[in-house]
């Protein structure tokens, strides 16, 4: 049920998503373009799109279609007023949040600190910020919340979260309680690699992925046109995958695995400790780094490298047309391009083309973007 108001709602078949899904990401079209990449009839595409229309949910967008025979036709367009959704992202120590529209354009955006990581603390702050965000008049459609950790769209539950020390906890009904809209979880990559296939850099390619470093590091899928969501929302596990077997070792044990490597806080403990300079931040270590420091420029190369033999291994079971790298630490790819690149040309396998990389440093509120997004993901494909 696609609805707006408790009195305006229309009933959408797959056929009717379908239609709707692709005026959302590729429109304006016109009718006969949308008939035609949807291999539909043109009487099939009027008897789908006649009821959207009738709702409010399609307009007739201003101008006119490609030239036909008869009289012209006006493309079509998602409106994209129609409906809103709180898109909120938490770290370790912020809640970041935005209001969107459905075509997830950001309307309003805020964040708040978070003290500590009690539940009572951090429902509060998710309940002042939709109520912040929300406009008067207008009932939100969904809530969408992203955090680190195993959670998916459909199950309330926030299985694990060792960033905020969470387990088995019913965040989304919790939270659906307190402010009565309708609330769905994910994983934050995974919210993320939302945005990008349906608003973003993945728009127009059927399969890529999307790496991120930074405290950790995840990985975000889309295969065959579908977000890969695996089972009870475990996927794109990739931090631990091993670099070398003689390598540091992760907090987990792990020895020389890719987040002992490659993650700002194993890079500032490394360099921290070598120089005996605790006072040392990752963006100091990337600025001695930059400089030539023969420390620093190891540390970060070797981070490099193992971000580089990350993406090929992604590469190479996926086969994706891209990969979109990103993260709060992602600016380290401007140190470390070189031995990036290297590892990556090493670790590809030989028969394999080369695949492309898109390096973009998102914010946290593009994050936030990605959680509604997934709420709105989930209130149109899957209710």
């Amino acid at each position: 049920m696609f609805s707006h108001t408790e009195t305006e709602s229309v009933r959408l078949t797959d056929a009717m998503r379908s239609v709707f899904v692709e005026l959302l990401v590729h429109g304006p079209l016109s009718r006969a373009e949308a008939a035609r990449r949807l291999a539909l009839s043109p009487s099939a595409l009027t008897k789908l799109t006649k009821p959207l229309l009738e709702a409010g949910y399609l307009l007739e967008a201003a101008g006119e279609g490609p030239a036909t025979v008869g009289r012209p036709s006006q493309p079509l367009q998602v409106d994209a007023s129609r409906m809103s959704f709180v898109g909120i992202k938490l770290t370790a120590d912020e809640l970041f949040a935005v209001r969107t529209d459905v075509a997830a354009t950001v309307r309003a955006e805020t964040s708040r600190p978070l003290a500590d990581h009690e539940i009572d603390h951090v429902l509060g702050q998710i309940v002042e910020v939709v109520e912040e965000l929300a406009e008067p008049g207008r009932p939100l459609s969904a809530v969408g919340i992203s955090l680190a950790g195993i959670a998916s769209p459909s199950d309330p539950v926030v299985h694990t979260s060792p960033f905020l020390g969470w387990s088995k906890l019913p965040l989304a009904t919790l939270v659906e309680q307190a402010v009565s809209v309708p609330t769905v979880l994910d994983n934050d990559v995974r919210a993320l690699t939302a945005v990008q296939q349906w608003f973003g850099e993945g728009v127009g390619h059927s399969s890529f992925a999307l790496v991120t470093v930074g405290a950790g590091i995840g990985c975000g899928l889309v295969v065959g046109d579908r977000l890969v969501t695996g089972h009870s929302g475990a996927t794109g596990l990739v931090g631990h995958l091993q670099i070398d077997d003689r390598g540091p070792m992760c907090e987990r044990g792990h020895r020389g695995c890719a987040r002992a490597y490659a993650t700002s806080p194993s890079i500032r403990r490394s360099i921290a400790a070598t120089l005996d300079r605790p006072e040392l931040t990752f963006d100091d270590c990337l600025s001695l780094a930059a400089d030539g420091h023969p420390v620093a420029r190891r540390v970060i190369d070797e981070a490099g490298a193992a971000l580089g033999q990350v993406v090929a291994t992604v590469a190479n079971l996926t086969g994706p047309e891209l990969v979109v790298l990103s993260g709060e630490s992602v600016h380290m790819y401007d140190v470390c391009a070189g031995a990036f690149h290297a590892a990556l040309a090493r670790h590809t396998h030989w028969t394999a083309t080369p695949v492309r990389v898109a390096v973009k440093p998102f914010a946290f509120n593009e994050w936030a973007r990605g959680a509604a997004v997934t709420a709105l993901q989930h209130l149109l494909l899957h209710r």
